[in-house]
């Protein structure tokens, strides 16, 4: 008896021992959104949208409306993409992660404003690595833009508008987007930027 006892007391020790051990399952990583930069787009789109929040990383798509927008940056806590033209009115985008989607109903505000806007500018990092490059083509490609490298040696910007950086140092950029002076949404612009490489 004593042998029985003995038995299912190491028997229920050694589940105890394997059932404290196993670690309960996690929950999948998913996107949050914390702030979005431009609540009121305009209709003619090609403007740029910042989201902050946790895993953004993990978006693979982002709809808006009906509409897939192209993601210009992605880290896990900031992710931008140019909105696409809309008429006026308010929609939602979803962010698209796995098999999942995280929705952000009634977000935008599509409207017109009282007077054209700047042509927004392509999304410009702050900071570049030597070696890396990024995309200066702007949110609508019928829009004549011009990018120069005033630090050649720095920077370098091929024909389709690519920066490369070279070295360490500043890149200092000159950037025209000339439109149709008759364009209802836009006008152009001419500005300067400096990234830095390290």
């Amino acid at each position: 008896m004593r042998k029985i006892l003995a038995t299912l007391a190491t028997v229920a020790a050694v589940l105890g021992f394997a059932a404290s051990t196993v670690a309960p399952a996690q929950a999948a990583s998913a996107p949050t959104i914390l702030t979005v930069s431009n609540k009121t787009p305009l209709p003619a789109g090609g403007q740029n949208e910042i989201i902050t929040g946790t895993n953004l990383n993990l978006v693979t798509a982002v709809i808006v409306d009906k509409t897939a927008v192209q993601i210009v940056s992605q880290t896990a806590t900031k992710l931008v993409f140019i909105t696409p033209a809309h008429e006026a009115g308010r929609v939602g985008f979803t962010l698209y992660y796995g098999s999942k989607k995280l929705i952000y109903p009634d977000s935008l505000v599509y409207k017109k404003g009282p007077s054209r806007a700047l042509a927004p500018l392509p999304y410009i990092p702050d900071t570049l690595k030597v070696g890396a490059s990024f995309s200066m083509v702007p949110g609508d490609p019928k829009w004549a833009t011009t990018v120069l490298s005033l630090t050649p040696a720095n920077c370098s910007v091929d024909s389709a508008l690519n920066v490369k950086a070279l070295k360490k140092g500043t890149c200092k950029l000159q950037i025209s987007i000339v439109l149709d002076t008759m364009d209802p949404n836009y006008r152009g612009r001419d500005a300067m930027y400096d990234v830095t490489i390290n």
